[in-house]
């Protein structure tokens, strides 16, 4: 009993790292350069770029509601607990550390530590068994009918028309670019770090007997 109480404490201790990795990366070097990791903190990014109303962090967790409703009925109670429990703490860093000085990089240099960071903190989300919501969760529930497919795959997928989103909404082709790279880098992150807790090898032994 209670190392199951300790497995969930580090769980969640996973899940709060993660998230604010992920806000860190994204207030640091995406946001300032009009850059996302697209899911839905980039369409709340365009929302609030386009009406100046509210915060990232705030319309994050408003267009999760619809989602979780939805989500509810279609996931297990441990994963919509924990994605639940991981779309709070990236909604509450986002906001909270939009406090911090933003360095000033280049674009490109933005894009990649943006993307590495956000990866990271994705991976690490993930890796905990949960997500951090809105496009997560549907991603979730696409890699449980196609296990073969890399979740980081599955993910860029979904980012893609973000990236485009962004470049129309900031009229600017660079922002889409620079959005794209972002996303690359955080899918092929989100996946060394979740399969290197899933780790194995395959020997293939050849003789004549």
């Amino acid at each position: 009993m209670k190392s199951k109480a300790w497995s969930v404490v580090l769980e969640i201790l996973k899940t709060a790292v993660g998230c604010a990795l992920f806000a860190l990366g994204f207030d640091l070097f995406l946001l300032p350069g009009g850059m996302n990791a697209g899911g839905l903190s980039g369409l709340a990014m365009v929302f609030v770029h386009l009406t100046e109303l509210g915060s990232v962090g705030t319309i994050t967790a408003l267009l999760n509601i619809p989602l979780f409703i939805f989500a509810g009925m279609k996931i297990g109670k441990k994963f919509f607990v924990g994605s639940l429990l991981g779309m709070l703490f990236s909604s509450v860093f986002i906001d909270l550390l939009a406090a911090v000085p933003v360095p000033e990089v280049e674009p490109l240099l933005g894009a990649l530590y943006g993307g590495l960071i956000c990866g990271a903190g994705l991976g690490f989300v993930f890796a905990a068994g949960v997500s951090t919501g809105g496009s997560d969760i549907i991603v979730r529930l696409i890699k449980l009918k196609y296990r073969h497919v890399p979740i980081g795959v599955i993910n860029m997928f979904f980012d893609a028309a973000v990236a485009v989103l962004t470049g129309i909404v900031y009229r600017d082709v660079n922002s889409a670019l620079y959005t794209g790279i972002a996303i690359f880098v955080s899918g092929k992150i989100i996946d060394m770090v979740v399969y290197s807790f899933d780790y194995s090898k395959v020997a293939l032994i050849i003789t004549k007997e």
